[in-house]
């Protein structure tokens, strides 16, 4: 996958997401501007839906167009915030600006995206927002609200919808699968959340990449760049889980039965996985 856009052009999907953070009160003309700056860089709406093609999933992406997919992601993060609960305690942060809700379909749509819609729990399309513990221990995860939507770039997943769900604690558990680290994140109001950019700078955070996900043939690829990367990467904290917790983190990107902690580095791991039997 060829990269023809100029260095600069990651610096402006960074100046759309600065420019959104700067905003004060309502601003209810947010889901305007963001549909006129779509418009007005059709080049930078085209490769994000370039990406989108199934093949895409085979071929590595430039880094340069990974950190510009990144930086779509974070303008994400932050569309998504007023959709969700404020934190507790001290972190909550009342001067804090929370985009209007209509502000991230408006945004979502106008790149070109879909939405994900009506369907069965599935950590591929879902974000657990919460956890209702159900009384048979047994009983599998199933929708009862969705608190923000999800979207699909083509065969590329763009956000997972954020979603409420009962579950029996074999499957999930409430206070960790809706409480513990979410990995492949860089903001969420109510939990701690894990991405390969905290630690650096204003400037050198921005050089991360963007996880991809996609959907071919009815089989779930999750991080399809660690897949096509064939250097030897060593440890970094995965080698801590049994491979079945791992495939578990990768799915989620959080713990589910068991928190695992924060301290744990997922992101040279990867997992296909087959359609569901029936």
């Amino acid at each position: 996958m060829k990269d023809d856009m100029d260095h600069d052009d990651h610096w402006r999907w960074r100046a759309l997401y600065e420019s959104i953070g700067s905003h004060g009160g309502a601003n209810a003309g947010l889901a305007d501007e963001l549909r006129r700056w779509s418009a007005e860089h059709p080049a930078h709406v085209a490769e994000v839906r370039e990406t989108g093609r199934p093949e895409s999933h085979l071929i590595a992406v430039p880094h340069e167009l990974g950190f510009r997919l990144y930086a779509v992601s974070r303008i994400l993060d932050l569309l998504i915030q007023n959709y969700q609960d404020p934190a507790d305690g001290p972190a909550a942060d009342p001067d804090e600006y929370y985009p209007p809700v209509g502000a991230y379909p408006a945004f979502c749509e106008a790149l070109g995206a879909d939405p994900i819609g009506r369907r069965g729990f599935h950590p591929f399309f879902h974000e657990i927002v919460e956890v209702r513990q159900a009384g048979d221990p047994g009983e599998p995860p199933s929708i009862v609200e969705e608190r923000w939507p999800g979207y699909m770039m083509g065969s590329m997943l763009l956000m997972r919808a954020g979603v409420v769900v009962t579950a029996g604690a074999r499957h999930l558990v409430a206070g960790v699968a809706d409480r513990s680290t979410l990995y492949w994140t860089y903001r969420r109001r109510s939990r701690s959340t894990d991405d390969p950019s905290h630690g650096w700078g204003g400037n050198s955070q921005w050089a991360t990449t963007f996880r991809r996900d996609y959907l071919i043939d009815g089989r779930f690829h999750y991080n399809v760049d660690s897949a096509l990367d064939l250097r030897d990467h060593g440890g970094g904290g995965e080698e801590e889980l049994d491979p079945a917790s791992m495939i578990d983190l990768i799915r989620h990107r959080c713990s589910t039965v068991v928190d695992h902690g924060a301290g744990l580095y997922p992101y040279w791991s990867h997992h296909v996985e087959p359609p569901p039997a029936g």
